[in-house]
């Protein structure tokens, strides 16, 4: 442990015996981490206690002399909650002497300098102010990456201050990617903490009754994001995919045959390369590249992007609409595609072409119903495991049929429809008893 780091342990604890403040071990992980960090992103279920804990992290900054700190949640009155503790610990109970203080305006000057703001993430023109010691960003999954970017990093540059992002999480969003950084960068510290850690709200911990009522009644993925603090994508998602249980280290092996599935389009297309392999008798899918989530690309250029890649095919299959003509050539996808010497097929016949029963196909490659897993995602194909996160079927609304085709949001459906495509083609479902796993 560093020196500097053994004199903040030690304030801290002789801050929490004043104030009599006893943490919980998933707090602990916050309080006393595994390694020194500027930036620590704790992500946490509900009922964890982290306004208490993040407003302690506060005040052990604000008992020392001349410093900065905001508390910055989603909306104004989100950052009362925080700003709530500060002020019960500090003003009320402590009585500790201030120059100007203000619940409503949630502002406290202490007379040693020090200062602490509420602020409302919604209002980015107000987050604009001098250098920050500490910047907690509550809930920061529901803040827009934008504001931290733009508004709210500039503000630690000047002290080197230091913010700490704490929050329930809310599928794959940015906020994953900075508890990314806190796995691998040194100034980045990260952690996951459930819901049951906290044994003062769940005393009997995951077997706690209020917990087990919420794992019977809600989906699992709303349950494993509000109650496990666990990274997964929304309720109502169309496929099992799971990236701990899905994505790893596949790159291109130069030894098994390689295919490649394309959605074409002008704003937005997307291809695929996948590679297939037998283990124990059943095929295996590996997806090894991808080009997705670009824009605007014409489809010469798709082609040459396609051929560039240079990998050993096989065949090459597409959206049997590629065969349609364009306005402008008057020659459709898969024609200017074979005149690039790409050869695409297409499977055409009424069942296959079916969206529902194309994604009920795929479904049971990505889990079986023994809970076997048959694709595998290369840990840096990220755009097609977004889709696979968000691609989601419409909200049902009272009183009328479910809708069986997901939701096309011009984003996500592309990668998920060139998945498809390579599915129907290289697995048919023609001439086999088609079954629709009802949701």
């Amino acid at each position: 442990m560093s020196k500097n780091r053994e004199l903040i342990t030690e304030h801290k604890e002789k801050w929490f015996d004043f104030i009599n403040y006893v943490p919980h071990n998933g707090q602990k992980k916050l309080h006393f981490p595994s390694k020194d960090w500027r930036f620590c992103v704790a992500v946490c279920g509900r009922r964890w206690g982290k306004s208490v804990s993040a407003s302690v992290e506060a005040q052990v900054v604000l008992s020392q002399s001349n410093k900065r700190v905001w508390c910055v949640a989603p909306t104004y009155d989100g950052s009362e909650k925080i700003f709530r503790e500060i002020w019960h610990k500090m003003v009320v109970e402590k009585s500790m002497p201030t120059t100007r203080a203000s619940y409503k305006d949630q502002y406290i000057e202490f007379e040693w300098g020090s200062v602490v703001e509420g602020k409302s993430a919604d209002k980015p023109d107000s987050l604009v102010g001098e250098g920050l010691d500490l910047l907690i960003l509550d809930e920061a999954a529901k803040i827009k990456k934008k504001t931290w970017e733009m508004y709210l990093r500039p503000t630690l540059s000047d002290r080197k201050g230091s913010a700490l992002f704490i929050t329930t999480p809310q599928g794959f969003n940015w906020v994953y990617d900075l508890y990314l950084l806190g796995q691998k960068d040194e100034m980045w510290h990260s952690f996951n903490s459930p819901s049951h850690e906290n044994n003062y709200a769940y005393p009997d911990g995951n077997r706690d009754s209020d917990l087990l009522e919420a794992k019977r009644n809600l989906a699992k993925e709303v349950y494993d994001q509000e109650y496990g603090a666990k990274f997964t994508s929304f309720a109502g998602r169309v496929y099992p995919f799971d990236r701990n249980l899905d994505m790893g280290h596949f790159p291109y092996d130069p030894g098994l045959p390689t295919f490649c599935s394309i959605d074409f389009g002008f704003r937005q297309p997307a291809a695929l390369w996948f590679q297939t392999y037998r283990e124990e008798g059943l095929w295996h899918i590996r997806i090894i590249d991808e080009i997705i989530h670009e824009t605007d690309i014409k489809t010469d250029d798709f082609a040459n992007r396609i051929k560039s890649r240079n990998y050993k095919y096989v065949t090459y299959y597409g959206d049997p609409a590629g065969g349609q003509a364009q306005g402008q050539t008057g020659l459709g996808d898969i024609e200017i595609f074979k005149r690039h010497g790409i050869v695409v097929k297409t499977i055409r016949d009424k069942v296959s072409r079916k969206i529902e029963a194309g994604v009920s196909h795929v479904r049971g490659f990505i889990e079986n119903a023994e809970g076997k897993r048959f694709l595998h995602v290369h840990n840096e194909c990220h755009g097609i495991a977004e889709d696979l996160e968000n691609y989601r079927y419409p909200e049902p609304k009272e009183g009328f049929p479910l809708k069986p085709d997901p939701v096309k949001d011009g984003y996500h459906d592309h990668g998920c429809d060139a998945l498809r495509y390579f599915f129907i083609n290289r697995f048919p479902i023609k001439n086999r008893e088609v079954r629709i796993i009802q949701r």
